[in-house]
């Protein structure tokens, strides 16, 4: 009788653990966060001297505490601010505002001064703008971190995007090495994809030379899982794929396709679900 008694306690025990441990993903909230910093630069030398003006902007949205664990958050400060040593997101965003400046280099004399918009001198201007957007998803969430430059002089400007997967069961990142389980397959299935599905017919057309036929592509540089859960499309940045003028490229991978190409492993197949892939 006391044995069934002690049985009871700790169920009850640990069922009350685990519904405590329940999230409310309806409830799942972001903070916005958001500052500026202007600089105006003089750089001298010998045979010329120049000026111009810098402004360096955020505007970003950030996962409420408690909702990721401390290596996911520590990894989204990093992608977002290249910073995964400050003890606070409103701390890396301030050393960003610093860091992210134009012709600030001793080397060629260049000074920067930080001033307020209304000092800023007529000259060259030069910014770098960063902000992000929060996508929901079943329980996973994705910061969508876009950053659109540019730099005085330059024929165009320079614009990317990142999304960052999280796991709100888990409160970890998604990376691809989590869905598949050899990422050479992969880069080899990108190229089939790109050359075999008409869904991807553009990119072919836009590649660069060296990457038309080839049996294997490079390891892309970001992906997403698409709102339907039954596609990864992975993104190939500005030039690294195909000429400025085609866009970042992305090539849309169908899981039951990606499936007959490269394993996947049982995170995806509990995450895609049933008929996800050829294997059980």
């Amino acid at each position: 009788m006391k044995k069934l008694s002690l049985c009871l306690a700790l169920a009850i025990l640990l069922l009350a653990g685990c519904r405590h441990e329940i999230k409310d993903f309806d409830r799942f909230e972001t903070a916005s966060l958001s500052g500026e910093q202007w600089y105006f630069i003089t750089c001298a030398s010998e045979w010329d001297s120049d000026t111009g003006s810098m402004k360096n902007s955020y505007d970003i949205v950030w996962p409420e505490e408690g909702w990721l664990s401390p290596a996911a958050m520590r990894e989204l400060m990093f992608r977002y601010f290249d910073d995964s040593t400050s003890a606070t997101i409103e701390e890396a965003a301030n050393r960003w505002l610093e860091s992210v400046v134009y012709y600030a280099d001793p080397d060629n004399n260049c000074i920067k001064k930080r001033v307020d918009s209304s000092e800023i001198p007529m000259g060259e201007y030069c910014y770098y703008h960063l902000e992000s957007t929060c996508e929901r998803d079943s329980n996973l969430v994705t910061f969508v971190i876009n950053t659109d430059c540019y730099w005085a002089g330059a024929a165009h400007g320079i614009y990317s995007y990142t999304n960052v997967i999280a796991d709100l069961n888990t409160g970890e990142i998604v990376h691809l090495t989590d869905l598949v389980a050899d990422t050479n397959l992969l880069c080899e299935a990108i190229a089939h994809a790109i050359q075999d599905l008409e869904v991807n017919k553009e990119i072919q057309e836009c590649l660069f030379d060296e990457f038309r036929n080839v049996e294997r592509m490079p390891m892309p540089e970001d992906f997403f899982i698409d709102s339907t859960r039954s596609t990864i499309v992975v993104n190939y940045g500005l030039y690294h794929i195909a000429p400025y003028a085609c866009g970042i490229q992305s090539v849309v991978l169908p899981i039951f396709w990606l499936s007959k190409h490269v394993a996947l492993t049982p995170y995806a197949k509990r995450l895609f679900g049933p008929g996800s892939s050829l294997t059980p």
